[in-house]
């Protein structure tokens, strides 16, 4: 009689295991990642789904947030302006010259007069020359002016450019307008051109090469005459 009381008992903790196993494997098994809490206690985590067959991302990783559920707002960092434009669409040009600008990104709206910049930027000085190899201040602010804005009728020196532009004060200077300089001893008459960009920034062929320079600089602050504008004067 105890062999078979004995006998029924085993055979009841035998299939009280079988009925536990397959619920433990079928977590092991599971896709979901797991963390434990501080309690000691189970806690899935959720909105990760594993996609190894999915389209990467650019950092490489198939790991992409579960749709459905949740905000709804992709996990990708982005930067963006008040125009929500991702700041990484912006082409190359802009970022270089808004650097040299002291300028946002958006401000640099104009794509030849960006070309035309990069493409002359650090242009050697050499007096009289129209190339790439060799171009004056005047030279400069006339290929620019015909270039970037259309106006071929701008003279070829820059005291002519002066008498033939508009008249500006400092204050009403915007992009596309000439600055003046006087560069030959106490002499008040004009011998420098550049054309302006914005934040007090200028756009010249000096003796150093096509560059930007500023208006607030020591040499050329003495040395400033005036300002002229041709654009819009028909």
């Amino acid at each position: 009689m105890l062999k078979t009381t004995l006998f029924v008992i085993a055979i009841f903790l035998v299939a009280s295991c079988s009925t536990v196993r397959p619920g433990a494997s079928r977590h092991t098994a599971s896709a979901s990642t797991t963390t434990t809490s501080s309690s000691g206690s189970v806690q899935f985590i959720d909105n990760i789904s594993v996609t190894p067959s999915g389209k990467q991302d650019k950092s490489g990783s198939s790991i992409s947030p579960a749709t459905g559920g949740g905000n709804g707002r992709s996990a990708e960092a982005t930067s963006s302006g008040a125009s929500g434009v991702k700041i990484e669409t912006y082409p190359a040009l802009q970022f270089k010259f808004a650097i040299l600008e002291n300028a946002s990104v958006e401000e640099l709206d104009n794509p030849k007069l960006l070309s035309f910049m990069d493409y002359w930027y650090g242009a050697p000085y050499h007096y009289g020359g129209m190339t790439r190899d060799g171009i004056d201040c005047s030279g400069f602010a006339f290929l620019l002016m015909s270039s970037v804005y259309g106006i071929a009728s701008l003279p070829r020196t820059a005291k002519e450019q002066y008498e033939v532009s508009r008249h500006l004060r400092r204050d009403e200077l915007q992009e596309g307008d000439l600055v003046f300089f006087h560069t030959l001893g106490k002499r008040k008459s004009v011998t420098h051109v550049g054309v302006y960009l914005r934040n007090n920034k200028f756009i010249h062929a000096s003796v150093s090469g096509v560059m930007i320079s500023d208006l607030n600089d020591g040499y050329y602050e003495k040395h400033y005459i005036g300002a002229g504008r041709v654009l819009g004067q028909g």
